[in-house]
């Protein structure tokens, strides 16, 4: 089990890249709206924190199991942002 701090890290690292390309994909298609793009970046942001929040309460009843569900649910939030991303193409 990795600790809180890095998976902190890991979870900004991965908000920041989502973050990033979102951008990226606005800057190459001018056409998008600037609403779209940023309710995928609050999306991102909410998700971010959440995921930070739920990392510090830790059942410790529970760890094994609440950290696959974290990572299960954190795979889940990351592609259904990449999916919103590139459906604004």
């Amino acid at each position: 089990m990795a600790k809180r701090r890095e998976l902190k890290k890991v979870i900004n690292m991965m908000g920041a890249d989502l973050l990033q390309e979102c951008l990226a994909v606005k800057q190459t298609h001018p056409t998008i709206k600037d609403a779209d793009v940023e309710n995928i970046a609050l999306s991102i942001l909410l998700m971010q924190e959440d995921f930070v929040n739920r990392l510090s309460h830790v059942d410790k009843r529970q760890v094994r199991r609440f950290f696959a569900q974290l990572q299960d649910d954190l795979a889940v939030s990351k592609n259904e942002i990449i999916d919103q991303i590139y459906h604004l193409i």
